[in-house]
């Protein structure tokens, strides 16, 4: 990947893309200022933003973040029902230019797994569903059958090993300038957490990329990337979905349907033994709450996979 670029046009352009109703961060400059004074601010930013990457320092003030808890349903009483906003310092334009240059990278050079559905353009949850849905109908269709399994990665965003995400930066091709600057972006971070116009105490974090910042989506990518070298495996995200079918015909004995339908526990235990021992290596686990098992068949003697179940929980 050629360095990344910061010119005086890209700068004004990034500040042009800002979204004027959102919450200003910690330093308290509102959006919209930024955006109106895009022309004056570029030449000074341009310089700053040059700066920051050659050296590869991003500032410590930059990198603590205001937490807003928003009520989600259920108990407000209880910590977990409340969803984590973040809100960073303003430099979103220096994140912006840096992030559209390196996805428009990983994506000219087809980098990021084909069976990645989220944070990428032209691509939605959508897209996922009706694939999937086409390859489980067809295996009905020839009658076939198909067993997939819903997995969710516990606190995905934060939990992330840095030291596992910032290995894996050089083997996709990224100069050494950007991997530098990326560890200094996650290292030494913080965040305070305010309530009415209160604010606690300042608290450090080791792990996640920073929730509320423009690169962070895709540093996720990277990092699960390589789990979906395992075959089965799609992903919309952190939500992701293993599966494993067969295709019948109209005259298959029911002896071979026999022998096909008993290949699909073990094919998909194994899939799961795959993902569980990438999650072991990379520090990631999956919340079992929100792990579904699902079989797709349109046969009257329906598929067992209480096996399965079992081994799940």
């Amino acid at each position: 990947m050629p360095e990344i670029r910061f010119t005086q046009s890209l700068v004004p352009k990034a500040l042009f893309s800002l979204v004027i109703h959102k919450s200003s961060g910690p330093d308290g400059i509102s959006p919209i200022v930024l955006k109106t004074c895009a022309p004056e601010l570029a030449p000074v930013l341009t310089r700053l933003f040059r700066l920051s990457y050659s050296l590869g320092v991003v500032p410590n003030s930059w990198k603590t973040a205001l937490v807003h808890p928003i009520p989600k349903k259920g108990n407000r009483s209880l910590p977990t029902n409340y969803r984590p906003i973040a809100l960073t310092h303003f430099p979103t334009g220096l994140e912006s230019i840096i992030n559209y240059q390196l996805l428009r990278y990983l994506e000219d050079h087809q980098l990021i797994s084909d069976h990645q559905y989220g944070f990428r353009q032209s691509r939605s949850a959508g897209d996922q569903l009706v694939y999937l849905t086409h390859r489980w109908a067809k295996a009905i269709e020839t009658k076939g059958e198909a067993l997939a399994v819903g997995l969710d990665i516990a606190k995905a965003f934060d939990r992330v090993w840095h030291k596992a995400l910032l290995s894996k930066l050089p083997s996709y091709g990224l100069p050494e300038k950007l991997c530098g600057w990326i560890t200094s972006f996650l290292a030494d971070r913080s965040i305070k957490v305010a309530v009415d116009g209160a604010c606690s105490d300042s608290k450090s974090v080791n792990a996640g990329v920073p929730q509320g910042c423009v690169l962070s989506p895709t540093l996720f990518l990277l990092h699960i990337n390589d789990m979906l070298q395992i075959d089965g495996i799609h992903c919309y995200a952190d939500d992701s979905t293993g599966d494993a079918l067969y295709t019948g015909r109209v005259n298959i004995s029911w002896e071979n349907v026999i022998e096909c339908r008993n290949k699909l526990v073990p094919e998909v235990e194994t899939l799961l033994n795959r993902v569980t021992n990438w999650g072991r290596l990379n520090l990631v686990q999956f919340n079992p709450t929100k792990t579904q098992v699902c079989a797709f068949t349109a046969k009257k003697n329906h598929l067992s996979y209480l096996l399965l179940l079992r081994t799940l929980l």
